[in-house]
């Protein structure tokens, strides 16, 4: 089977970023001091305790956010409902339509799709229109980007726009049958959770069981109890908060097993981040996961699931005056110009240092790069080869390993107003420390489990990424 990360960027390679309508949203402000507990394990589970900063996350730091913002935030999650029997039938949905535009392809006389067509979709399609539903398009959503991907592969305009009109009925007709399920009857089963081989940990619900390492579960576990107890001295979870948590996590756990496509969540290695938090205070991400965040502090794409463990919603809806974040977007171009407009106008309007480091593919022919490279705030830019580099792996709770060499050439973008140029200066020192931790660590971690390597990319990457020097543009 071809590596999903692969299919996504050979998809999203070739595309241009076109304008999109910027809908007028309400946005969080950042500025207030907050705190943030540590609380003590659970006794029902063993070996919970609070990870080292140079593991999968960094207990250790927490972006001050206003407590009245977050209030806020929090009694609007309330208002969405997730249930474990919701979300799996939403994955039966959304599984049911992606079978939907792999016939429709082959109609079209496209073979194989690549599997990021309908994450694409899902996400372009929010840039643009209110959606009903967090993973269902509704009649009415924009499917261009579906569109532009029929086309990229051979199919006529005319012929490609009847089929994606023939999708948006089918996944109106899902929404419609999903809007009408009666979830009550399923509200009395329980997740059930059991420690497996490697330590893995099945949460099922039904006959549907989800995964996550011991690392994960415990980070994810922590995570929730942070938010569950809104700054106050940490306590073990009652048996009804730990029920709680199980079905959290499990609806957590299978929204993002929905977006088949992993490499839309790959990310940096703990090294890159602590070198941004060692030299400009960067701690917290504009588009992260619960599963992959650094810090417990992110944005991320579903405010109904990661709001328990720690998202503040969308990046769109988010609206610092001061800091310094992350920013890792989905490889799609008009995510990355939608970000860059958002960025623009906060840039614009801050009243204290305010910065944007910001990681994408050097996709050079792309409007997003150019427009992220032309910009008056942007104070400096890396490329990094790509046999010098990797990523955490999209999917790394479920997998043996964590690491992939990168698949393409990086950019680093330093965006600063004028405050953040003087706060955090960019320099070659700096920079030099960035592109050192960017090396890939697949070659060691598959060394260490006695894996085999995986081809000569892998092999080749460890001998090149000390003696070839990255360009500094």
């Amino acid at each position: 089977m071809a590596d999903p990360l692969e299919a996504i960027l050979a998809s999203m390679a070739a595309a241009t970023g076109n304008a999109t309508t910027s809908a007028s949203k309400k946005v969080l402000p950042v500025d207030a001091p907050g705190t943030a507990s540590k609380p003590k394990g659970n006794k029902r589970e063993r070996g919970l305790t609070v990870s080292s900063s140079s593991s999968i996350w960094n207990p250790l730091e927490e972006m001050p956010l206003d407590a009245d913002a977050l209030k806020k935030l929090g009694e609007a999650a309330k208002t969405l409902s997730v249930t474990p029997s919701m979300e799996i039938m939403r994955q039966q949905s959304v599984r049911a339509l992606c079978r939907k535009i792999r016939r429709v392809s082959e109609d079209l006389g496209i073979a194989k799709p690549p599997n990021s067509v309908y994450e694409t979709w899902q996400f372009t399609s929010k840039l643009t229109v209110k959606e009903h539903d967090p993973l269902i398009p509704h009649a009415g959503s924009d499917y261009s980007s579906l569109l532009e991907e029929l086309c990229k592969y051979g199919a006529t305009k005319s012929a490609a726009m009847r089929k994606c009109k023939e999708i948006t009925r089918e996944s109106e007709r899902m929404l419609r049958k999903f809007d009408q399920h009666d979830f009550v009857a399923g509200k009395k089963k329980k997740v059930q959770v059991k420690v497996m081989e490697h330590e893995m940990h099945h949460l099922t619900y039904g006959n549907v069981t989800v995964k996550a390492s011991a690392a994960h579960f415990a980070k994810l576990r922590e995570m929730y109890i942070r938010r569950l107890q809104q700054g106050v001295d940490g306590s073990t979870m009652t048996p009804k908060d730990l029920r709680q948590f199980e079905s959290a996590l499990f609806c957590l756990l299978l929204r993002y097993d929905s977006l088949d496509g992993g490499g839309f969540q790959a990310a940096l290695n703990e090294e890159c981040f602590d070198v941004l938090l060692n030299d400009f205070d960067c701690k917290m991400e504009c588009f992260a996961s619960p599963l992959n965040c650094r810090y417990s502090r992110f944005c991320s794409a579903f405010l109904d699931t990661d709001f328990a463990f720690g998202s503040v919603g969308s990046f769109c809806d988010f609206s610092p005056r001061s800091g310094c974040y992350e920013a890792n977007p989905p490889f799609i171009s008009k995510v990355i110009k939608r970000m860059a407009d958002h960025m623009t106008a906060l840039l614009n309007t801050a009243d204290g240092p305010l910065a944007f480091i910001i990681i994408i593919p050097a996709w050079r022919e792309t409007e997003g790069w150019q427009g992220l490279h032309a910009s008056r705030f942007n104070q400096a830019h890396v490329l990094i080869p790509q046999k010098q580099h990797g990523y955490c792996e999209g999917k790394q709770q479920i997998r043996k390993t964590r690491w992939r060499i990168a698949s393409f050439d990086t950019s680093v973008f330093f965006w600063q107003n004028a405050k953040a140029c003087n706060k955090w200066p960019v320099t070659a020192e700096k920079l030099e420390s960035l592109k050192r931790a960017f090396r890939s660590k697949q070659v060691e971690e598959r060394d260490a489990l006695g894996l085999r390597k995986s081809g000569k990319r892998a092999r080749s990457a460890q001998d090149t990424s000390q003696n070839r020097s990255s360009t500094l543009v």
